[in-house]
């Protein structure tokens, strides 16, 4: 243990799976069960992930694993983490690899190597110190649970019963590969059969299979059409012949082609160890699978399945530090296929082993298990892969799980599992129904839980489930009825038919008062800036002591979630009103390739802002503004908006000699259009000058009839046309000047002056707003689809652009923004010149301005912007924010009679993860390198900065992970304030003790 903390293991993270007194080794059961030593010999942990698995060479083994074979058991666990062999004073490194290469050579590292603290950190930084594995496990599987599904489909097997029999083969394989199930119990199971991997080879081995399994799981399996399975098989056989037996047997490891090219697979199913294989996984891909072979019904049902990753993170989250811990009662109130109830159960399990100090039985975790967990869902199919999911858990925790005839599980179905389908409803037919939060269900569940988790559907109901949105609407209402919110009671509307937000209110109903409320949710809500959006919001905080939010919008089509392209959240709260000065934590992880690609994402304590519940409520934008920004541009963001009397869309609303509108659409060609027939015609692929239309080099318009032609006004010159689409080159043009009428298309939103007697320079105004760094600032800021899930702005986001009336405008002012339009109209634009002349109409500052431009630069939905956050700082931008963190934390400890240094610290390693620098006290020598033991005091190796307070000295050293957007101006200026906030009573202090 010692030498991993020689490389940069933190003493807390390392799981000794020898220690059989450690909960956290029941995360690791499938690695020491039936053998005499365990696998490996400690995990390293991060955020309760495996980041490395480490094999102690320097201690005599007496069953040495080839590394190959290692890296591919491991591999089968489906974490994102590496194999370590330590060696007198060596580590090698080695990649998990499904598929690995026999003479694969590991990357190794010295004990006594300046960077051999580095190597942990390095790699929960999701840094790559050997080649990584390609093949994904959730992949290979999904792909062979697909085909095996898909061969059946296409011999005319319906879509459930291609499920059921994968599913049940499955289970057999799991039970087999877990040694559960031994060859001596054959006869017992298929007596037909030559071996257990036959058990599915013939119709008779199979109806004595299935036969088994219904008795000893009491009918709670994937149901099959019939019971009567001699003659069901029989007649399967008989039409289908071994194309039939192929696909089931495969999954038992007889693995024979399904059909031509497709044993031509990566891996097959031989190649799979199921005594490693996560069980959270198999609901993982068995619920996408429901859903890949039902496409229309994934549509219309609005489900995704939960990585089991996130389920994980969920339930930790939950239980931390909840008082009834091992006690709880569990709902997931829409389970799918078990994957937060696996997880929930794998937790209280622990729970209960850290709080007795002995590993729970076989009875307390069927108690559990049957008095302690409940899932409801609609679908009959998802249940009984949820009670498959659950056995398998079940027995894998099982302290002693044989004989397999003492195994037999009471049904979960009816108990556990409750069918919420509504009355009436075909028996599993996909489609939206009011399920859970329908009054056959509703009230018969009230206060029942300490813990409400789960992934309810996102997708918002069509119009023809209009009658469904009533319900939860009623629903939603009612809850807030009995927290006595009157005027949410009376006057709340689920906005835009969402399924999710009415499961949030339903979960403060069914969670005891002082519960926890944990969902995934989808994202928007969180950003909405439509009337019924902003109430349903503010209506949420005012009925929901919510705890933390974390912000996935920055994560969407990666592998954090793979298949959701839409941003998502996750919710956590107590199930009690606020108060009004209560806060809640908002993280918005951002994209960080390194990590996501690996599934992972960085949680991290000095990204999170703390939200008063009155700020979330009174400011619509303050979450956007957050999550695409900082507390310093909430501030920024108000006082532009108070500078301005009214909004680009407002003024052109007020004055009837303005109009507005985006441009013609085509479609049906079912409307007149002739009155623009000859007007030059704009579509959106102009590029004949950036900020100026050349309409004599236009053809004309040619009338053919449109569907949305708008009204003849808005194409009265002078005209400023701003593209849909907001370029994040502002030199190629984002708005378009136009001094004749023009035609033009959908895709710019047009604003005329043709009647205002201020037209000509009113043009020329928005024309300079709308390239200005403080129009897209703001436009990112608050807009509640730009930055969030479009790279395109809306009309609304024009419109609602604060906006300094022209008439407030001083003569100086006036003269700067003509100089402005005509260097633009001349393609000769000064930016500093036209930033800083809209800045001053806003009084932004020139710390404003700072932000404003760091913000842009670092956070802008652009693919540059991201590349340069995420890039190595350079030694003058280092020196930079050195400077400027010295010189605002300085014009605080001035006021109290203390200089203050801040240097570079380098004699640390350049391969650590973060740069180093020290803050120091007058008189105070500064730290020259970081203290011993170091590691055990970050606080975990994914963190984005690092505090370490000198004993007995006023000074501390910081460090600051190596990328640029931790080491901006603005965040100088943030960094002084919390290190002041936090550590600057202290510094005095011990600066006054070295002094006295």
């Amino acid at each position: 243990m010692d030498l991993l903390q020689a490389f940069g293991a933190p003493s807390e993270s390392c799981v000794d799976l020898h220690n059989d007194q450690d909960a956290r080794r029941l995360r690791y059961t499938d690695l020491v069960r039936n053998r005499h030593t365990p696998l490996v010999d400690f995990v390293v942990e991060q955020q309760s992930q495996a980041l490395l698995y480490v094999v102690d060479q320097t201690h005599l083994r007496h069953d040495d694993t080839p590394i190959a074979d290692l890296q591919r058991i491991l591999a089968m666990r489906g974490e994102p983490a590496w194999l370590g062999v330590l060696k007198p004073g060596l580590l090698d490194i080695y990649a998990t690899d499904l598929r690995p290469a026999a003479d694969t050579l590991p990357v190794w590292f010295s004990r006594d190597s300046q960077d051999a603290p580095s190597i942990l950190p390095r790699l929960a930084q999701g840094e790559n110190l050997a080649p990584p594995a390609t093949l994904r496990l959730r992949d290979v599987l999904l792909e062979l649970m697909s085909d095996a599904g898909e061969a059946l489909r296409n011999l005319g097997v319906s879509t459930q019963e291609a499920i059921a029999l994968t599913g049940r083969s499955l289970f057999l394989r799991y039970l087999i590969g877990r040694k559960i199930v031994l060859p001596g119990h054959l006869a017992s199971i298929a007596p037909s059969a030559a071996s257990l991997d036959a058990c599915m080879s013939t119709d008779a081995a199979l109806a004595e299979t299935n036969h088994w399994l219904d008795n000893t799981f009491n009918g709670d399996l994937l149901e099959l059409p019939t019971t009567d399975y001699i003659s069901y098989f029989r007649q399967l056989v008989e039409q289908h012949g071994q194309a039939v037996t192929q696909p089931l047997s495969a999954i038992l490891t007889l693995d024979t082609a399904i059909e031509p090219g497709v044993s031509q697979r990566q891996l097959e199913w031989g190649d799979l160890d199921f005594d490693h294989l996560p069980i959270g996984l198999l609901s993982e891909t068995y619920e996408e699978l429901i859903h890949r072979f039902d496409k229309s019904a994934r549509h219309a049902t609005s489900v995704y399945y939960t990585p089991y990753h996130i389920a994980e993170y969920m339930v930790d989250e939950a239980f931390h530090e909840l008082p009834v811990g091992s006690k709880a009662r569990l709902l997931d109130p829409a389970c799918g296929a078990g994957v937060f109830l696996v997880a929930g159960l794998r937790k209280l399990v622990e729970l209960r082993f850290r709080e007795t100090g002995e590993r729970p039985t076989r009875e307390q975790i069927r108690d559990i298990l049957h008095q302690q967990l409940s899932g409801f869902d609609t679908n009959s199919h998802a249940r009984t892969l949820a009670a498959l999911a659950l056995y398998l858990t079940a027995l894998e925790l099982d302290p002693h799980p044989a004989p397999v005839e003492a195994l037999r599980f009471k049904k979960l179905e009816g108990s556990a599992l409750i069918d919420v389908a509504d009355p009436g409803s075909q028996v599993d037919e996909l489609v939206p129904m009011a399920g859970s939060l329908g009054d056959h269900v509703f009230d018969h569940y009230q206060e029942a839980f300490d813990v409400v988790i789960g992934n309810p559907p996102w997708t918002s109901l069509t119009a023809k489930y209009d009658a469904i949105d009533r319900v939860f609407t009623l629903r939603c209402r009612e809850v807030a009825a009995r927290r006595n919110l009157e005027k949410i009671a009376a006057s709340y509307h689920n906005p835009d038919r969402v399924p999710d937000l009415p499961f949030v209110w339903g979960a403060m109903a069914w969670a005891k008062p002082g519960g926890r409320i944990a969902l995934a949710l989808a994202g928007r809500w969180l950003f909405k800036q439509s009337p019924k959006g902003i109430a349903a919001r503010k209506a949420l905080f005012e009925a929901l002591k919510v705890t933390g939010i974390l912000n996935g919008a920055a994560l969407r089509q990666t592998q954090v979630w793979p298949s959701v392209d839409q941003p998502f959240c996750l919710l956590f709260a107590d199930n009690v009103l606020p108060e009004s000065n209560d806060q809640f934590v908002f993280v918005s992880p951002h994209y960080e390739p390194d990590l996501n690609n690996k599934g992972l994402l960085r949680v991290d304590a000095s990204d999170a802002n703390p939200v008063i519940f009155d700020l979330a409520m009174s400011n619509p934008a303050a979450l956007k503004t957050l999550y695409r920004g900082t507390v310093l541009d909430v501030a920024i963001v108000n006082k532009i908006k108070q500078r301005a009397e009214n909004t680009v869309g407002d003024y052109w609303k007020e004055n009837d000699e303005l109009n507005k509108g985006q441009g013609f659409q085509v479609a049906n060609r079912s409307h007149d259009d002739t009155f623009l027939e000859g007007k030059p015609e704009l579509q959106a692929d102009y590029d004949l000058h950036p900020f100026v239309v050349l309409d004599e080099k236009l053809r004309g318009y040619e009338p053919q009839g449109l569907q949305w032609p708008r009204h003849s006004r808005i194409y009265k010159a002078p005209l400023l046309l701003v593209r849909e689409a907001c370029r994040a080159d502002r030199t190629r043009g984002r708005a378009l000047i136009c001094r004749n009428d023009v035609a033009y298309s959908r895709s710019y939103y047009g604003y005329s002056a043709a009647s205002h007697p201020q037209g000509a320079f009113l043009i020329r105004y928005l024309l300079v707003l709308m390239h200005s760094q403080v129009f897209e600032y703001i436009a990112l800021m608050v807009s509640g689809r730009f930055g969030v899930e479009r790279e395109v702005l809306q009309e609304m986001d024009v419109n609602q652009f604060p906006f300094v009336s022209p008439e407030k405008l001083s003569s100086k002012q006036r003269q700067s923004i003509a100089t402005c339009a005509q260097q633009l109209v001349d393609n000769e634009p000064d930016w500093p010149m036209l930033d800083h002349t809209v800045a001053q109409l806003y009084g932004l500052s020139s710390a404003d301005q700072q932000v404003v431009s760091d913000t842009l630069a670092i956070n802008a939905p652009y693919a540059s912007a991201r590349g340069r956050g995420l890039a190595r700082i350079t030694e003058q931008q280092a020196h930079t924010f050195i400077n400027n963190l010295e010189k605002e934390l300085a014009a605080t400890f001035e006021v109290g009679g203390h200089s203050v240094r801040v240097q570079a610290l380098n004699s640390t390693s350049e391969a650590l993860p973060w740069r180093f620098f020290s803050i120091a006290l007058e008189g105070a020598q500064p730290p020259f390198e970081l203290p011993a033991q170091w590691v055990d005091q970050v606080g975990g190796l994914g963190v984005s900065r690092i505090t370490l307070l000198s004993a007995g000295r006023p000074s501390l050293i910081v460090g600051l992970l190596n990328r640029y957007r931790y080491w901006t101006q603005s965040q100088a200026r943030l960094l002084a304030s919390e290190l002041i906030w936090e550590f600057g009573a202290r510094l005095e202090e011990l600066s006054q003790s070295c002094e006295g």
